[in-house]
């Protein structure tokens, strides 16, 4: 569907893709609503679990909906709160843990609507469009 109108999302309609066994993540703005250079979505971390470290091929920008999460950005590691934004540029290896008791949510989005992501320990990139296909 490319388009120059505006679309609204309505996220319980959106289809959710498990990742590394109990993350969830739903893909909003992306090629197919109509973006010529970014993506967008959220990610819901369960408590006492992360994602694995890797790294995209642009940059991206993580606002913390809900929860706390500890980044872990090019070996250093933050804390960030509800309301609180980080900036990764491209090809920093980065990972969100939740160590706390609630679910932590992430808004992110890449600047690039062919945004990649590389698994540091396995060395394998898949396009983040592609994910919902693979088992990760």
């Amino acid at each position: 569907m490319l388009n120059n109108k505006p679309v609204i999302f309505k996220e319980k309609k959106i289809k959710s893709i498990k990742r590394f066994g109990t993350v969830v993540t739903k893909i909003f703005v992306n090629k197919n609503s109509g973006s010529k250079s970014m993506i967008s979505g959220t990610t819901l971390i369960p408590k006492n679990k992360s994602i694995n470290l890797h790294y995209h091929n642009c940059e991206e920008a993580v606002f913390v909906l809900k929860g706390t999460a500890l980044a872990e950005i090019n070996k250093k590691k933050y804390t960030l709160k509800e309301g609180e934004v980080c900036w990764i540029p491209a090809k920093v290896p980065h990972r969100f843990i939740n160590n706390k008791k609630n679910n932590l949510k992430i808004y992110w989005t890449y600047a690039n609507v062919n945004a990649t992501r590389t698994d540091v320990l396995t060395k394998k990139t898949y396009k983040i469009l592609d994910e919902h296909k693979k088992k990760l």
